[in-house]
């Protein structure tokens, strides 16, 4: 298995990488023994990896250091293309280290067991929340004021008449001739 960051290689023995996607929920049943949820949204999928590198190697261990601290501009951790098929099949393109990287001696062999976390950025549902077009408020009045008024003052509301359907101003005209008005 490989796993490329920006086109750099994460070396070691043994790695594995494991994906992960969070899918977040509610419980809706207050007090009762109801199992209705609420669906809350697709978390940041992650990528957890393991490997094991021997302390000959040292290097790797610093390269894979480097880029954990890397940073970008404004002091935001770096974000990386991914390479690796478990990433790939998740989806997950783009990932910035997170949760810190552990490296624990190992019992036996004169290596480090490394362990590190990438989370996406940039998600695809992220996107699709981002294309949806927001629900706005048309009109909003406080207490005692008419909505879609002028603060309740009572003035003609012909001021602020909205746009009739093609219907509403025929039967608006057979009105008005009936009526002798306008």
């Amino acid at each position: 298995m490989t796993l490329l960051l920006d086109g750099e290689q994460v070396r070691g023995k043994g790695l594995k990488v494991t994906a992960n996607m969070r899918i977040e929920s509610g419980d809706m049943s207050g007090q009762t023994s109801n199992t209705e949820t609420a669906h809350k949204g697709f978390k940041p999928k992650t990528l957890t990896a393991s490997l094991m590198i021997p302390y000959v190697d040292q290097v790797q261990l610093r390269d894979l250091m480097r880029m954990a601290e890397a940073t970008e501009g404004g002091g935001q951790l770096k974000t990386y293309r991914v390479v690796n098929d478990t990433a790939s099949t998740f989806g997950i393109r783009q990932v910035e280290f997170s949760e810190g990287v552990s490296a624990r001696e190992d019992d036996t062999l004169s290596a480090w067991r490394i362990q590190f976390t990438l989370t996406e950025k940039v998600s695809n549902p992220q996107k699709v929340e981002g294309r949806r077009t927001a629900n706005g408020v048309t009109a909003q009045s406080g207490p005692g004021a008419a909505v879609g008024g002028k603060g309740g003052t009572g003035e003609d509301a012909a001021e602020g008449e909205q746009a009739l359907t093609g219907f509403e101003a025929t039967l608006k005209k057979v009105d008005g001739w009936l009526g002798g008005g306008n």
